[in-house]
């Protein structure tokens, strides 16, 4: 959860909806691929996928800049 409110403020609103599409929501590269608006056509179909691609390796990017940079996986105490 914490992971996710610092990608929330790191990431674009349409990059952040990819991101949760992606990794929480299960659509598909191709479902994703139209809600960014990559083309995705019969003759050039990896076209979409390779930008999706794209998208993922920079969401892991920014979620391991998130984790060096700050302490999400430390304990909350309840009191």
């Amino acid at each position: 959860k914490k992971l996710d409110v610092f990608m929330k403020k790191k990431l674009s609103e349409q990059h952040y909806t990819a991101y949760k599409m992606i990794f929480f929501e299960k659509y598909t590269e191709e479902e994703v691929a139209l809600f960014m608006g990559y083309k995705i056509s019969a003759s050039n179909a990896k076209l979409g996928y390779r930008q999706v691609k794209n998208l993922k390796r920079k969401f892991y990017e920014v979620a391991a800049g998130i984790i060096k940079e700050q302490d999400i996986f430390g304990h909350e105490t309840d009191k």
